[in-house]
């Protein structure tokens, strides 16, 4: 089977199309800004780098040539007014692929409250889901909470915190809850979903422990310096003022940290769990997950620092 990757060079991208490499079952196309044709030295005989512009169909309609099935992984957090953008990358990819071969879209969204004013990025999360099923073409949406991952934004957003700051004041919303979920445990549910058959718009809630966000800290601080943090809650912190010191403590950008500071106003968590269902197992328990990524955090540290005192000594 041909499958399509947009979104190919972030983080899940990358780590499935790792995984499909590796099961030999699929050819891969993957999506790429440039002319090189070894992404994050992603190279293999079945795969093949392609690149798109999402504002024209027609550039989506050529990247797409050949693929049965796209996996959609396109986010725009980065970017003032990502809810516009990625409605309208979603409308045009749906335009372009009803077009083409494409039988079916896999889409990695997040979790989405049934009640309370949602959060902008989820609001977008949402929107862009309901894009991609506009015209017909089967769409088997992944909903998942914090993906627990060293390249994932929402994962170093809390390692950073939780290292350096043992002791924190936080928002109140860190009582709401999560369903964080290991980032191999999320790109397996979407590789699996490659050859199942999905019928219509079909939502998969996908999760592990369901927990507080503080609870979430307090453990990844125990899974980097063997204690939990000591946390605060407090009424009247601005998300500004939040977004803007998270981005100082932990390096992820204002405008992802903010986007994803507010959505922290929302439970995130499952109402039917369908991971089992998909894969055959229980999802890695959250604990488990923090400190094999804080293993791997430590490891790509020590990597840095040997890589940093070769080049001086070069």
């Amino acid at each position: 089977m041909q499958v399509a990757i947009l979104g190919a060079t972030g983080c899940v991208g990358y780590n499935l199309i790792k995984k499909l490499i590796t099961s030999n079952e699929h050819d891969i196309i993957a999506a790429c800004r440039s002319e090189n044709k070894t992404v994050k030295g992603l190279v293999s005989e079945r795969l093949t780098w392609r690149t798109v512009n999402l504002e024209y169909p027609e550039s989506i309609r050529d990247f797409l040539q050949g693929a049965e099935v796209l996996v959609y992984l396109v986010h725009s957090l980065k970017s003032s007014g990502f809810e516009s953008l990625d409605k309208m990358y979603a409308h045009k990819t749906e335009e372009a692929a009803s077009k083409t071969e494409i039988k079916k879209i896999i889409y990695l969204s997040g979790i989405i409250p049934k009640h309370g004013k949602l959060s902008h990025h989820l609001k977008s999360r949402r929107e862009t889901g309901e894009a991609l099923a506009a015209h017909g073409i089967s769409v088997g949406e992944v909903r998942a909470s914090v993906l627990l991952g060293t390249c994932s934004a929402s994962y170093r957003m809390v390692y950073y915190l939780a290292k350096r700051l043992p002791i924190m004041i936080t928002p109140k919303w860190l009582n709401s809850l999560c369903a964080p979920i290991a980032l191999e445990d999320a790109v397996e549910v979407l590789e699996k979903l490659i050859k199942r058959d999905i019928k219509g718009h079909e939502i998969f809630e996908i999760g592990s422990d369901i927990m507080h966000y503080r609870d979430l800290l307090s453990l990844c601080g125990k899974s980097t310096h063997g204690y939990a943090n000591v946390i605060f809650p407090v009424p009247f912190f601005a998300i500004s003022l939040s977004s803007l010191w998270v981005e100082f403590v932990t390096g992820v950008p204002n405008s992802i940290a903010r986007a994803l500071a507010e959505s922290l106003i929302n439970d995130s968590v499952y109402s039917n769990n369908r991971f089992k269902e998909i894969t055959g197992h229980d999802p890695k328990p959250v604990e488990d997950a923090l400190k094999e990524c804080a293993e791997q955090m430590k490891k790509e540290r020590e990597e840095r620092i040997a890589s940093f005192g070769l080049k001086k000594m070069g």
